[in-house]
């Protein structure tokens, strides 16, 4: 079970995509590093994730993603931790414009409810 201090950490600034007709939580490049930083000691991993580009009042696709999976004889810490290390490099790399507004969707081990 998720820890309270990790999922106020991961709804802060989190960004609902409902309103979009997705049932997801994402975030924005800098928030996104910054909650990913934050949860590096937690006991909570990150499977992957997909990028959106915000356009006006919709959000497309990029189909741009990233995955990380447990490899054999890696404990599940080393694994919390090198997921979230990954996610952090290909967010950190990952190019924005400055007139655009791209949406990072991280798909954790566990389900956060928001």
């Amino acid at each position: 079970m998720i820890q309270k201090e990790t999922r106020e950490k991961i709804l802060q600034k989190a960004i609902s995509l409902e309103k979009f007709g997705m049932r997801d939580l994402a975030w924005e490049k800098e928030d996104a590093k910054h909650l990913i930083m934050s949860l590096m000691f937690d006991d909570i991993g990150i499977l992957g994730g997909d990028v959106y580009k915000v356009d006006l009042t919709r959000i497309v696709p990029t189909y741009d993603n990233w995955s990380c999976e447990q490899k054999n004889q890696e404990s599940k810490r080393d694994y919390f931790f090198r997921s979230k290390t990954e996610t952090f490099e290909y967010i950190n790399q990952y190019p924005v414009d400055q007139n655009e507004q791209i949406l990072f969707s991280i798909v954790f081990n566990e389900i956060i409810d928001s």
